[in-house]
């Protein structure tokens, strides 16, 4: 019985890191948080917190659209690059919540106004990355699946 909890435990363990989702922040050039909870799914009080670490800055630091890095011009180190971002952004923390009936979405970024959405957008919107809406679009899809796929927001179908 040991061996077999043991292993549960392991294999668990190993799945839910293995599963990390992000947590879609990045419009054109930022990094994306990582999704520590979701709950609520296709419901009127759909909620999804996350935060940012090492790894989205990592990432964020080798794709470098700030040009910070030495290999893309900049000063900095990979390294340098990471432990920058960690130090000034490693503790935020970011939440949506969502009312998938009325398709509302309200993101609250660390330190700032929440940003809001209503589903679907009018034909004309500016889902452009300077808009500011792609990860909006993101996070309501994944908090409203069965109303983005009625809006027809979900790409393939």
């Amino acid at each position: 019985m040991r061996i077999s909890l043991l292993s549960m435990v392991v294999f668990t363990f190993a799945m839910s890191s293995a599963q990390a989702e992000d947590f879609p922040l990045a419009s054109c050039a930022g990094w994306d948080g990582t999704l520590v909870s979701r709950t609520g799914t296709d419901s009127r009080a759909a909620v999804m917190e996350g935060n940012v670490n090492q790894a989205n800055f990592q990432e964020y630091c080798e794709r470098d659209p700030g040009y910070e890095t030495v290999a893309h011009g900049g000063k900095l180190t990979v390294e340098q690059c990471v432990a920058m971002y960690l130090k000034e952004n490693g503790k935020d923390t970011y939440r949506s919540t969502a009312d998938c009936r009325k398709g509302t979405l309200s993101f609250v970024p660390p330190g700032g106004e929440p940003l809001r959405a209503t589903f679907p957008l009018p034909e004309d919107a500016d889902v452009s990355c300077s808009s500011g809406m792609p990860p909006l679009i993101k996070q309501f899809t994944m908090l409203c699946p069965k109303a983005a796929r009625k809006f027809k927001m979900l790409q393939g179908e």
